[in-house]
């Protein structure tokens, strides 16, 4: 005869385990003497490792366009054009126009960066931008039209460390300002929104390569200062 005959239909009574010479155990009683210490422990230790765990990400340098691809990824729609991309069509122009010693180019976390240097681009001492370096820019902001227009531009002047002081340039601050302004009017002049450009000027105060420590060398300081003269666009 089963349980529910017994019982006239009534639930199943829950599982004892009986062990030999002993009084039935129930395994789902609970014991009010049972020692539960150990959680509060488990529980700082988790809490502690929590607080780490969001310290060390909000310490982190993200990396912005893998974000940009996780989020287009996770939300379903489509990602930004790589700048990676962008990088390559760059990289052949430079090639094509034998560029190659004029015109740096690299992606890091930031975004892409180009190094232009000044003797492209500039005459000693001016900044009117040369034939040459108007063609090379021209070239570099057709191909702008590829990427996200949610990328900003961001164009800096850098000079060396040799003091100007002419009728028009008080100083380097002013110099490297200029030639900033100058090459951002040749991207509105091609169509590219103002709200996506902004120009700055750091004179000496950012330099590629220090040409300080290379004063015992006058010719490694003048590569040094060569390489410090420069406009740097940066799209980030």
């Amino acid at each position: 005869m089963s349980l529910f005959e017994i019982g006239g239909g009534a639930a199943p009574k829950r599982a004892r385990s009986v062990r030999p010479g002993h009084e039935p155990v129930d395994l789902l009683a609970y014991s009010e003497e049972e020692d539960t210490s150990w959680l509060l422990p488990y529980v700082d230790v988790i809490s502690l490792l929590l607080a780490f765990l969001i310290l060390a990400l909000a310490m982190s340098k993200v990396n912005l366009h893998r974000f940009e691809l996780l989020s287009a990824a996770l939300s379903r729609t489509s990602a930004p054009p790589s700048l990676d991309a962008l990088k390559e069509k760059i990289d052949q122009m430079i090639q094509t126009k034998g560029l190659n010693t004029q015109i740096r180019t690299a992606v890091d976390d930031e975004g892409l960066r180009m190094e232009l240097k000044s003797a492209l681009l500039f005459d000693s001492g001016q900044a009117e931008i040369t034939s040459a370096g108007r063609t090379a820019i021209e070239q570099v902001v057709k191909l702008l039209p590829t990427i996200d227009r949610a990328y900003q531009i961001a164009i800096e002047g850098h000079t060396d460390d040799v003091p100007i002081h002419t009728a028009r340039f008080d100083s380097n601050w002013d110099l490297s300002s200029a030639r900033a302004i100058n090459v951002l009017k040749l991207f509105t002049a091609a169509g590219i929104n103002p709200d996506r450009l902004s120009a700055q000027g750091y004179a000496e105060t950012r330099p590629a390569t220090p040409p300080g420590p290379l004063a015992g060398d006058p010719a490694a300081q003048a590569r040094a200062r060569s390489e410090n003269r420069r406009v740097v666009i940066r799209i980030h």
